[in-house]
């Protein structure tokens, strides 16, 4: 039943792993570690001695062999990885730089593979990245310290590292012949509180003399050889299967920490998109609501002529010019010098101003982006992630012609324009044509006030003739007021549009990339999560297998 449990575990964890290493390749992480760990699922039980140097790791190895094989001292004489494996005769290569294979015709060794360590405080900084190279291969790891030094705080600070690798750890306080009884237990309890504190779980302790051993005193050895022999019995196989698995959790935690960074990250990008959407919009608001004010001195200038028009009738349309009426070339000229005069011009320089009102609208925006970008204390995702950004806006915002831009603008005003009645407009220009609307206004007045014959005309006629021709000129100017306003309404929406398509194109695909990314990212973290979930799930159904 065992059997058949371990097996279905085992061919989970495969799975598991398998899919880890998809994962943290798509999360463009480090899988070396993992690749290597499920390798050693094929190999020996590895057993990974660490410790300070001074600490006893030599001694203890050479007590738990039963002889002098490797040096011992009070320096850190180990400056390379030691890897122990069974032979039939006695032999040792180095294998790679900082790596040497030692062969032993040792029963132990038959079953389980010793590694020898430098200490974690040596000197050469090599020694502790060798040591933390094999510490994912590790099945079970004997962690030693000196009795006469316990617990250092390097010692705290490796402890912490095995912790992050999930494996199981055996603590060996060595030297112990080196105090009296009562201190002993001390040590003891001061290292076996001070590990359960780090690990958050209390380990296994084990208070040992190798002298005593070698020298044949026992020196507590035995116990733990024994220890270490039931391990391999009744736990081997799970810590073997659970040796990968707290690789593949180091790992993604590894990966979730740096895919998180990654998405928060992103979601300032995201951020200053939104931002920069939200100045936009604040920006067609603003503008909409700022045109008022420039179609109010359109308004404001064809009122003028509506005030002076009816002057001109109440001064015209009287008995006392009944023979002016009759001349309908002189009144024709009398509407255009004292009601029309320059008018067109004056619209004109108007609808201009309105022109450019637009055009410098847009410069305005790209100012306020590259302000939102440069302000301190706001984020700051594209500027310190990609200062290319505010360059660009810069570089915009230089190149920017108003009066360049103020010229496209005339050409959409005319095509707004060209099914009305100021068509004309878009042959001959703004100014000539409102000068040929406001001439077929007169004309039209002209029309209705000349010719009158004092014999037909009466004295009721004049007031009709009034009132039609004021009709007229009233007509004729909310037609132009209209299709102006509507003009300039029109060209004011294609302005702001094409304002909107070059703004946005400053940050559609990066700001389209991030989002992207980081939908990518969200569907990377659910991975790692669900690896995570699996694999706390299955460490939690080896350990309930039953020796």
């Amino acid at each position: 039943m065992i059997d058949a449990e371990l097996q279905r575990l085992t061919g989970e964890v495969r799975e598991l792993l398998a899919r880890g290493l998809e994962v943290l390749a798509r999360a463009k992480s480090e899988t070396a570690p993992l690749r290597q760990a499920i390798q050693d699922l094929e190999g020996p039980f590895l057993l990974v001695v660490a410790g300070e140097f001074n600490s006893g790791k030599s001694s203890l190895l050479n007590a738990l062999l039963g002889r002098e094989l490797l040096r011992e001292g009070v320096t850190p004489t180990t400056d390379r990885i030691q890897l122990i494996a069974y032979g039939e005769e006695s032999a040792g290569r180095v294998e790679e730089p900082g790596l040497v294979v030692l062969q032993l015709p040792h029963p132990l060794l038959r079953d389980v593979r010793l590694v020898d360590t430098p200490g974690t405080n040596a000197v050469l900084e090599h020694h502790q990245l060798l040591t933390e190279r094999f510490l994912p291969r590790a099945d079970l790891i004997l962690f030693t310290t000196s009795a006469d030094r316990p617990f250092t705080a390097s010692e705290r600070d490796f402890l912490e590292l095995i912790k992050g690798w999930g494996k199981k750890v055996v603590l060996v306080v060595n030297k112990l012949d080196l105090l009296r009884p009562e201190e002993a237990r001390e040590v003891l309890d001061y290292v076996r509180e001070q590990a359960a504190r780090t690990l958050n779980l209390e380990p296994p302790v084990f208070g040992v003399s190798a002298r005593q051993a070698r020298s044949g005193e026992g020196g507590g050895v035995d116990e733990l050889e024994a220890y270490i022999e039931r391990v391999l019995r009744e736990e081997a196989a799970r810590l073997k299967l659970g040796s990968p698995l707290g690789v593949l959790l180091r790992l993604t935690g590894e990966a979730r920490e740096r895919v998180g960074e990654e998405t928060r990250s992103l979601e300032r990008d995201l951020e200053t998109c939104d931002r920069l959407e939200a100045l936009l919009a604040r920006h067609e608001r603003r503008v909409r609501e700022e045109f008022r004010g420039q179609t109010a001195q359109i308004a404001a200038e064809i009122a003028k002529i509506r005030r002076r028009s009816e002057r001109w009738l109440d001064e015209t349309l009287r008995l006392g010019r009944l023979f002016d009426l009759l001349n309908a070339s002189k009144i024709q000229k009398s509407f255009e010098e004292e009601v029309v005069g320059e008018a067109h011009r004056e619209l004109e320089r108007r609808i201009q101003e309105s022109l450019s009102w637009m055009a410098r609208a847009e410069r305005d925006l790209l100012a306020g982006a590259l302000d939102l970008l440069q302000t301190a204390g706001r984020p700051q995702a594209f500027e310190g992630d990609d200062p290319g950004f505010s360059q660009e806006v810069l570089r915009a915002l230089e190149t920017y012609d108003p009066e360049a831009e103020a010229r496209d603008l005339h050409g959409l005003l005319s095509r707004a324009l060209q099914h009305t009645a100021l068509a004309e407009l878009g042959a001959v220009g703004l100014g000539a044509g409102l000068a040929v609307a406001l001439h077929g206004l007169a004309a039209d007045v002209t029309g209705i006030t000349a010719g009158l014959v004092a014999a037909v005309l009466g004295l009721s006629i004049l007031p009709r003739r009034k009132k039609a021709a004021q009709r007229r000129v009233d007509e004729g100017l909310d037609r132009l007021e209209r299709e102006l306003t509507q003009g300039l309404e029109a060209t004011l929406e294609g302005e702001l549009a094409r304002s909107a398509e070059r703004f946005r194109a400053l940050y559609r695909d990066r700001c389209g990339e991030a989002s992207e990314r980081s939908e990518r990212l969200r569907e990377l973290a659910s991975a790692l999560d669900e690896i995570e979930r699996r694999a706390v799930a299955l460490r939690q159904q080896l350990a309930l297998v039953a020796p």
